[in-house]
């Protein structure tokens, strides 16, 4: 029954796929007479076909809504309308290919406060209701509650492709002229929409964009695993996300790192996509270009701020500072960059911006050229409809606009044809009057300057008059300014004045002809005393404009070597490179055998240790020499658990497992603590999900190269991790008291999930190992197991092809978790914060446990009151691997200080110490063969410190990440004065702008997010 009752807009979607524009013809009786076949031919004009083709003077002739010709000796029908276009020029009109507008929001409403775990869609579709590839903007969209169309067709547009803008999978958007026929769709299905949004949707799932980012995935394999099914499900959602792929691909993305991220996705499913960038898509153009996006670019560039106030200037940084100035050169970068791209009107606060903004662009160096193909040709090819409009050649929807000189720098739009329907937005036939003009009413001669606009004409009138003295009592003349009331049609004229003191006391009605070719005025004027004269009034100056009106139309490129990596404070105005280096003199302490050398050398080449000490043969000759007397150098710390760098959200909590999100697909490298941890001598970090679950996701391991893309942060070839987590946050004991509808509640739950989880991947692994043993014959015939990316990641654990980090703190839980593994057959990597490891770490021992710990964190939460500062001590001394973490921004910069705690409380000795930020967790993350100690062909992590690294004292001096040095403590007082610089040298443009009249915006302070293991939320 099912099947029957939703056939229809499965029918309906496949249908609309093959024949795009099959509901843009007319099947419908008209009540009434039709005159859609009005031959049109505008002449004398210059008409620019394209970007690449011009004629300067020319004849468009349209009829039936498309172009019938178009050339420079182009005969006009006989029965054409003739608009003779002298002086003005048509472009094609524009094409914005991301709107909203005519789209409702979305109707999906939470029931109450309590979480939401499942979809309240009804019907056969995704479970998860924020993706509805279903939706069809065609049948959505409301041409009477468009209220930006006269906007948009004021500014230049002919056709818009519009979408509602909810959700992760939003649904195809219709593509359409905005002409009054009804008959205006050109594209009914015209492409399908993406985000990392799921918008309006309560369900809990996805609450974090790596979640987002998740259920795409899982979807799109699910998606394929029905289509290849025989009796495949009837999942609308499924069904529609297929045939969607046939349509261009738009994904909605808000800033630079966004557009990479899905461009990953578009990788990995072979998808050609479009990203609708956030408009700084400069600040990673090469990575960008690399990645082979087409991008549709917002002009919503950023307000100035009002930085008059010193006070509340500081709030302002140097990244929001630099945003501002450097937005607008963003289309010229990627014209530069050969990236393909298309403008767009959303994210405007008044579509009335939207030319000015891309006049501003080109005043920023994008060539006007390049302008013209980003509005008209790009968005066409984009959606597929170059044959029908983009450019003004034979054949194509006659959509166009005149325009009164050039469009990009001062030129104004007159009329706006969609589909051949004309839209007057000023009157062509306008005629200038302004001037200056003797004007004679009845041989009495008054001063008469006529200003304002060729559409709206202003005028004062200068009365002369003699009136006496009022001291000598001598006649004089006395000029009286009087304000009158003009109204021209046509070539027909009047005016109406009011003269309290002069040559006519009252009111003067004046009616009359204009002749242009003269420059003349003449009729009959009726006085106040009711008689009828002659009057007439003779040009004798045309009207000029004033200087101070005109603004110079310059090209201004001077800002784009402004860019840094990262765009903000302590950013590099080139990316450093690895170099060789020979360090000379220094107390090495190398974490082998050796121990700690004094006086000693150590030589970095192509971003490895190449020699220490007596191993080095030789200098090379290109070799940077560093003199490191009374210093120490050390490998890099290495924080096992760090919440850093992570984009919008570090938990995805909206289940209770999460195995199948990944850290990796959100790494934020513009996060300043990257910098500050590199000034604390770290250099490689695990970034961890958090704790909201008892299985959480997958971690990144990822080298602090400041400056670099988030790819080339990640280790390569990096041991794969997961989060596991116990304790008080999973159970949401301490969320509050709607939260009580996630399994589980108790701990007894906890163990629960953890046996559910690994049972069902081992029944997972074993179907999938029975169909990869079939033979390429049955396999033909048999249907492969539906992947589920949850699973996958929990058959890798079983198969010590990824390894669980657990967050932990009291000695039962942990010894249940253990249990857990045993009977499993896998073995955990490392439990982290382990406060009670000290009770249980001879059952650690046993079991093949690491421990990365806090030095002396007790008593901040009820479950661990029992913690004490000599646990570290006491694990290390009983044979467990054991690291000591931060899991806090500002701890992860001071790790040194936290090591030599273990001196403090349990008399560790200081090699000992070191190892548990350096070596240990280099062990625990299985990564001691690349980094974690000084020795020939490791990884070239190196600092210089300038005294003994656990010291309070000392103070990290040179940082070096793969041979890269990427902090330098005198390069850094450097870069800020550099940056203090460029803070009063943008405000400066700031403070001038609002001084031209720029709206100007209140500071705020732009917040960094510190994450920790409880962070829930973006």
């Amino acid at each position: 029954m099912l099947k029957s009752i939703f056939l229809v807009p499965i029918v309906l979607g496949i249908s609309l796929l093959l024949g795009g524009t099959m509901f843009a013809q007319e099947i419908e009786p008209e009540n009434g007479v039709q005159n859609s076949n009005q031959t049109y031919a505008l002449t004398n004009a210059k008409i620019v076909i394209s970007a690449d083709e011009t004629i300067e003077r020319g004849t468009l002739v349209i009829k039936n809504g498309k172009i019938l010709n178009v050339g420079l000796a182009v005969i006009p029908p006989k029965d054409a309308i003739k608009i003779d276009l002298k002086g003005y020029t048509i472009y094609p009109s524009f094409i914005d290919i991301y709107t909203n507008d005519g789209i409702p929001n979305s109707d999906l409403k939470s029931v109450n406060a309590a979480p939401q775990l499942n979809s309240l869609k009804e019907g056969p579709y995704y479970w998860n209701q924020s993706i509805h590839p279903e939706v069809d903007a065609y049948t959505l969209f409301q041409n009477e509650n468009f209220k930006e169309k006269e906007n948009y067709l004021k500014q230049g547009f002919g056709a818009i492709a519009a979408h509602q803008e909810d959700g992760i999978l939003r649904g195809t958007s219709v593509l359409m002229t905005l002409g009054n026929q009804k008959s205006q769709t050109i594209k009914a299905v015209a492409a399908s929409h993406y985000s990392f949004s799921k918008g309006t949707s309560k369900q809990s799932y996805p609450s974090s964009q790596m979640g987002a980012i998740a259920l795409i995935k899982q979807f799109f394999y699910d998606a394929y695993w029905n289509a290849s099914q025989v009796n495949n499900a009837d999942n609308i959602s499924l069904i529609r996300g297929i045939q969607n792929l046939e349509l261009p691909q738009l994904f909605d993305a808000t800033d630079k790192l966004e557009v990479l991220r899905a461009m990953k996705l578009a990788k990995e499913f072979k998808m050609d996509l479009i990203v609708k960038g956030g408009g700084d898509s400069y600040e990673r153009i090469k990575a960008i270009k690399a990645s082979n996006a087409k991008l549709i670019v917002p002009v919503n560039y950023p307000d100035p701020f009002d930085v008059t106030d010193p006070y509340l200037s500081r709030f302002v940084s140097l990244a929001q500072l630099k945003d501002w100035e450097l937005k607008p050169y963003n289309a010229y970068f990627l014209y530069r960059h050969k990236v393909p791209f298309c403008f767009t009107s959303h994210g405007l606060k008044k579509k009335e911006d939207f030319l000015n903004n891309i006049r501003k662009a080109i005043k920023h160096g994008l060539p006007a050229k390049e302008a013209l193909r980003a509005l008209t040709a790009n968005p066409a090819e984009f959606l597929n409809v170059s044959e029908q409009i983009g450019s003004l050649n034979e054949g194509k929807i006659a959509n166009f606009i005149i325009v009164k000189g050039d469009l990009f720098k001062d030129g104004e739009i007159y009329e706006n044809w969609s589909r051949g329907e004309r839209k007057k937005i000023k009157d062509i036939k306008a005629i200038d009057i302004r001037g200056t003009y003797n004007l004679n009413v009845n041989s009495v001669v008054y001063g008469w300057k006529i200003k304002g606009t060729v559409e709206k004409p202003t005028a004062t009138i200068e009365s002369y008059v003699w009136k006496n003295d009022s001291i000598t009592g001598a006649r004089k003349m006395d000029t009286v300014k009087i304000t009158p009331i003009l109204n021209l049609e046509d070539l027909q004229f009047s005016m109406t004045f009011v003269e309290e003191k002069g040559n006519y006391n009252g009111v003067v009605q004046i009616n009359g002809t204009y002749n242009p070719n003269l420059g003349a005025f003449h009729g009959q004027a009726l006085l106040p005393n009711s008689d009828w004269v002659d009057w007439s009034a003779i040009r004798s100056e045309k009207f000029k404009e004033e200087d101070k009106d005109k603004v110079d139309f310059k090209v201004d490129t001077s800002a784009i070597s402004s860019v840094r990596y990262p765009n903000m404070a302590y950013g590099f105005d080139s990316l450093p490179k690895a170099k060789t280096y020979f360090i000379k003199n220094a107390t090495l302490w190398t974490n082998e055998s050796k121990g700690i050398i004094k006086n000693a050398n150590l030589l970095i080449q192509d971003g490895k240790i190449k020699a220490v000490n007596t191993e080095i043969q030789q200098i090379p000759n290109n070799a940077i020499t560093i003199d490191a007397t009374g210093k120490h150098v050390t490998t890099g710390i290495i924080d096992e658990h760090s919440h850093i760098a992570i984009s919008k959200g570090v938990n995805e909590g909206g289940q209770n497992n999460s195995a199948e999100v990944s850290i990796r697909d959100v790494v934020r490298s513009n996060d300043i603590n990257i910098y500050r941890q590199l000034a604390g001598g770290v250099t490689a970090s695990q970034l961890l999900h958090g704790s909201a679950n008892p299985i959480g996701g997958q971690s990144a391991l990822i080298k602090l190269k400041w400056g670099y893309t988030p790819e080339e942060m990640l280790i390569k070839d990096a041991p794969k991790f997961i989060k596991f987590a116990l304790g008080e946050n999973v159970k949401q004991s301490n969320w509050g008291d709607h939260q009580t509808i996630r399994f589980p509640q108790t701990r007894m739950g906890v163990e629960q999930v953890f046996y559910d989880a690994f049972i069902r991947a081992k029944a997972y692994e074993k179907t999938w190992k029975s169909y990869n043993e079939l033979s390429d014959k049955k396999k033909e015939k048999t249907i492969a197991p539906r992947r589920d990316l949850e699973m996958e990641t929990i058959v890798e654990i079983l198969n010590s092809e990824r390894f669980v980090t657990c967050h932990s703190y009291i000695q039962s839980e942990i010894n249940m978790l253990m249990t857990v593994a045993d009977s499993m057959g896998f073995t955990l990597n490392t439990f982290t914060h382990i406060l009670e490891g000290y009770k249980v770490a001879d059952k650690m021992k046993a079991h093949g446990a690491g421990a990365s710990t806090f030095a002396d964190w007790w008593a901040y939460k009820f479950e661990v009151n029992e913690a004490i500062p000599y646990n570290a001590a006491i694990m290390h001394k009983m044979g467990i691997v054991t690291a000591i973490n931060s899991d806090d921004a500002e701890m992860g910069r001071r790790l040194n200080q936290e090591a030599a705690k273990a001196i403090k409380y349990g008399s560790v000795s200081e090699e000992d110490a070191w190892k548990m930020v350096t070596l240990n967790p280099a062990i625990l993350l299985h990564l001691n063969e690349r980094m974690g100690s000084l020795k020939a062909g490791k990884d070239a992590d190196i600092v210089i410190w300038s005294d003994n690294p656990l010291s309070i004292q000392a103070k990290v001096e040179q940082t070096f990440v793969d041979g890269i040095l990427l902090y330098d403590i005198n390069r850094s007082f450097q870069l800020h004065d550099r940056d203090q610089l460029e803070r009063k040298r943008i405000m400066k443009l700031m403070l001038d702008a609002k001084e031209n009249g720029a709206k100007a915006k209140t500071p705020f302070k732009k917040l960094n997010p510190h994450y920790h293991c409880d962070s829930v939320g973006e």
